[in-house]
């Protein structure tokens, strides 16, 4: 099987896209042939890329030519698809995250919220129609694109994201963080993943638990989140950790008592499996994909968002029973088992398989 994987993405090792990229296709390196371009220069030199893929699809014969992109960033791939067809290669589009309808109706009078939006609709639908199959990483996202982009449910296939067991599970941590219970939250200080709603939660337990410290670790602005802190008087309690990278953020999984993934708004969160394949426990919102991973109770807590109780509850039944957290924690590195890049490749080595043998059939 030989198969060229396209990152679609500005720089590499920047969120979620780049680690799929990076952890898959190490993992598919023993199980087919991969020939790796990913976006690893300045934008100026766009086109020198491409016509290095160029070169290579025109002179290879490849099974299968796989896309990894978020639909803002989809020109380039969009731009390979033809010439995969002209080879007879069957193109895979690995898709995270969607361009909705809804953002552009929500931002009637923001201009380049509405402009890159139309820009990316545009060409999601194209290249989703233009693709043998698109893959995605949760029945939740399956859901998302046969809705906003139309495409019909039976093309795309969900497989999840996967995590790096040994990395995170072996890791043995120096860190200490201060705090009784210490909550971590790790990821983008941005709505999107709705830190607001841990502020708020701390604010309510001020009395119950005097000495916890909420722990934000990750990019972003957080004059918000210092504003917020500030006007509920919980300032003393919240600890701003800026940006961790690969190597440091092990060390924060370990060091909590448990974790928080508080997003209104998220398809699937590649932080929860880190933090569960740490053996820390989770507590986590029940909107898009999580609910397919985290059991409330067993592997995790969940709690729903417009509820302002339930999360300063979940907090408080966590940091009060500790055989709540071990029993947590057990089951949740169970489950994060299945969820490693090398069972994650056999389900992709599967799929270009069965698309292969489909084509042969056809012909």
């Amino acid at each position: 099987m030989n198969v060229l994987y396209y990152q679609e993405q500005l720089y590499p090792f920047s969120g979620g896209v780049a680690n799929v990229a990076y952890h898959l296709t190490r993992a598919l390196r023993d199980k087919a042939r991969i020939t790796y371009y990913p976006r690893l220069i300045p934008r100026r030199s766009y086109a020198v890329e491409l016509l290095n893929v160029y070169s290579s699809l025109a002179m290879k014969d490849f099974d299968i030519v796989h896309f990894n992109v978020t639909p803002i960033w989809i020109s380039g791939s969009y731009m390979l698809v033809g010439l995969a067809k002209i080879t007879d290669a069957t193109t895979v589009l690995n898709i995270h995250g969607i361009v909705q309808v809804e953002n552009i109706i929500e931002n009637p009078t923001n201009r380049g919220v509405r402009s890159t939006s139309y820009k990316g609709l545009s060409s999601a639908l194209r290249f989703c129609k233009l693709v043998d199959k698109i893959v995605t990483y949760s029945q939740f996202m399956r859901n998302n694109i046969a809705t906003w982009y139309g495409v019909n449910r039976d093309k795309i296939a969900v497989i999840p994201n996967g995590v790096d067991l040994r990395k995170f599970s072996e890791y043995t941590s120096e860190r200490f963080l201060e705090g009784n219970p210490a909550i971590l939250y790790l990821g983008a200080l941005s709505n999107f993943k709705s830190p607001d709603l841990l502020i708020h939660a701390i604010a309510n337990l001020r009395s119950e638990l005097p000495n916890m410290k909420l722990h934000l670790v990750g990019p972003g602005d957080k004059t918000p989140l210092e504003l917020l802190a500030k006007k509920k008087d919980v300032k003393r309690h919240v600890v701003f950790h800026g940006y961790a990278g690969p190597a440091t953020t092990p060390g924060y999984y370990k060091s909590a008592d448990f974790c928080v993934f508080p997003s209104r708004r998220d398809s699937f969160g590649i932080t929860l499996l880190e933090a569960m394949a740490s053996g820390t426990p989770v507590i986590a919102s029940n909107r898009g994909g999580t609910p397919e991973i985290i059991s409330s109770g067993e592997n995790g807590i969940l709690f729903a968002p417009e509820n302002a109780d339930a999360l300063p509850k979940a907090i408080l039944a966590l940091s009060q029973d500790s055989d709540l957290r071990k029993r947590i924690s057990h089951n949740a590195l169970k489950t994060v088992a299945k969820y490693s890049w090398e069972n994650i490749a056999d389900k992709y080595v599967s799929l270009y398989k069965y698309l292969r043998e489909t084509r042969a059939r056809q012909v």
